[in-house]
This record gives C-alpha cells, structure tokens and sequence, in this order.
C-alpha cells in the first residue's frame, strides 16, 4: 500500500522537524545549565528511604501508565498505537537514547553533535533496515549513506 507524499505527510515531517529541533535547543540549554556530565553523575543516587519509596512509585506509575494505556487500545487507535508492546518498547529505547545524548552533548555544540548523530544514524539505520527488513538501496542511496560516512569524518574534526 503506498501512499502520495501529500499534505499530510509534509505537515507530519514540519511538525516532527520542529518539535525535533525546540526539543534539542531546550535539551541543550539544559546540559549547559547542569554543565558537564558523565556516566558517573548519572549514576549519582543517595540511598536513602525516600529514595525507596520515590524510587518504588516510579516503576509503579509507569506499570500502571503501561497498563491503562493497553487497556485503552481497545477504545481509541492513538491508544492502541502508542501502547502496542513493541512500539512502546522502541519508544522506550529512543527517550533513553535521548536521555544519554546528554553526555556528549554537555562536552560539544548542538549543531556539531546533530550533524555526527544524525550521518551515524542513517548509516546504521540503512544497514539494520537491509539485513532486519531486506531493503534494497539503489546506487543513488547507497551515494548519499556514503557521503553521510563522508560528513562524520568531517563533522569529527
């Protein structure tokens, strides 16, 4: 089933391109504002009881967060959408990788580390897609990935 790249698709992409980029800066002016972090700090925890107790409710909430939303699936697509396990799944691993791209991100700019995450990112995205999905790239596309590989060397100087 294929679709036309119409309006709907280019609204989607403006949205996501702009969301995207608010949530970088903010995400950036955050890291400045807490200043260099490691794995060290993020592992940084006090042990107390409150901690515990925090600590326990947060895996609770987010069970029953799980929980209510899958239910929900049987009564609206967004729902069903959002909380099918694997897209949830994903979804968890792409806010995790969000939460540790603070670490380089508190050492180096903005524009320079998007540049080097995203040329990263289409070369091993192309090459999870061709052995998971069986995509086949033509000569023009495997140029681009090529010429990404080219910008991370660039970028990484």
């Amino acid at each position: 089933m294929a679709r036309r790249l119409d309006a709907t698709f280019w609204i989607s992409v403006v949205l996501i391109v702009a969301l995207g980029t608010i949530g970088s800066v903010l995400f950036k002016s955050g890291t400045n504002m807490l200043g260099t972090i490691d794995f060290r700090r993020l592992l940084e925890m006090r042990t107390s009881m409150p901690t515990v107790a925090f600590a326990g409710l947060l895996v609770f909430s987010v069970a029953l967060f799980f929980y209510s939303g899958y239910r929900l699936g049987d009564y609206s697509f967004a729902a069903k959408y959002l909380f099918t396990p694997i897209i949830f799944l994903a979804l968890i691993m792409m806010a995790f990788s969000r939460f540790l791209i603070g670490v380089p991100l508190s050492i180096t700019g903005l524009g320079r580390l998007t540049g080097l995450l995203t040329a990263l990112g289409v070369v091993t995205t192309a090459a999870a897609s061709s052995l998971i999905f069986k995509e086949a790239f033509s000569v023009r596309v495997i140029a681009g990935i090529a010429l990404a590989v080219i910008a991370v060397i660039l970028i990484g100087e």
